[in-house]
């Protein structure tokens, strides 16, 4: 269930810019955020690797690219691991990404670096990622078990679906520093609520998130895009 994250995210968006803001959800896929920021107002491009992108909803071929044509967004294909991405500097007031970066493999701080590069000064990054740390996760390693990218789909799974590395609330603080992305608000949360004893499990430990956000199984960043100093490159990588 993907809704309750893309409601907190665009609550977020809403609060902060207003549509028709110009906006770009990069790792698009299934569509239906990206579908709903379009539905509310906003002006907005979708970036997606065009594999398989249908099957995150179960959904027949084709779904994702008709509900972009019927909104109104502009598709771009494009693996996010290579830069530059084919979009212009400073040009968005809001970039999206969400559950992405795990799936990054190759120095995935340049999408960082490119997120930057792509906002205007002041826009922001709207941000989430599974949380290595979280609660549960801690308590699998005690008992012997594995984090990591269920077993199955590094034996036979698409690639760019594997979780390449989760990250904790420093790292992903140390990441958004590196690219020069000022940290304006940070959240944990359980998205993935359900009804039932197991809902009532995920509601406590949404509660929980919400006073030590180190704990919760989501992390939720808002970053912005500050001006450089004159002069200075804005990537560090070689």
């Amino acid at each position: 269930m993907q809704w309750p994250r893309y409601d907190f995210l665009r609550s977020l968006i809403q609060a902060d810019f207003p549509a028709p803001a110009r906006l770009v959800e990069l790792g698009a896929a299934p569509g239906d955020q990206a579908a709903a920021l379009a539905r509310s107002g906003y002006e907005v491009t979708a970036v997606d690797i065009g594999v398989a992108s249908d099957t995150w909803a179960g959904a027949p071929d084709g779904r994702m690219a008709q509900m972009f044509q019927e909104a109104g967004i502009k598709s771009i294909e494009w693996n996010l691991e290579e830069t530059p991405y084919p979009l212009p500097d400073d040009s968005f007031d809001v970039v999206v990404m969400t559950e992405v970066y795990e799936h990054l493999r190759d120095y995935p701080v340049r999408s960082l670096e490119e997120v930057r590069r792509i906002l205007r000064p002041g826009g922001r990054l709207y941000f989430t990622t599974p949380n290595a740390a979280y609660l549960m996760n801690r308590l699998r390693l005690l008992k012997g078990q594995s984090t990591a990218t269920p077993l199955a789909d590094w034996i036979g799974g698409l690639p760019h679906a594997r979780h390449a590395r989760e990250y904790t609330f420093a790292e992903v603080d140390s990441l958004l520093r590196y690219a020069r992305l000022r940290s304006v608000a940070r959240y944990g949360r359980e998205f993935h609520l359900a009804s039932g004893i197991k809902g009532q499990a995920k509601k406590a430990v949404n509660l929980l998130a919400r006073v030590r956000p180190e704990l919760g199984p989501f992390i939720v960043y808002v970053a912005e895009c500050t001006p450089l100093p004159y002069g200075e490159s804005t990537s560090r990588l070689p």
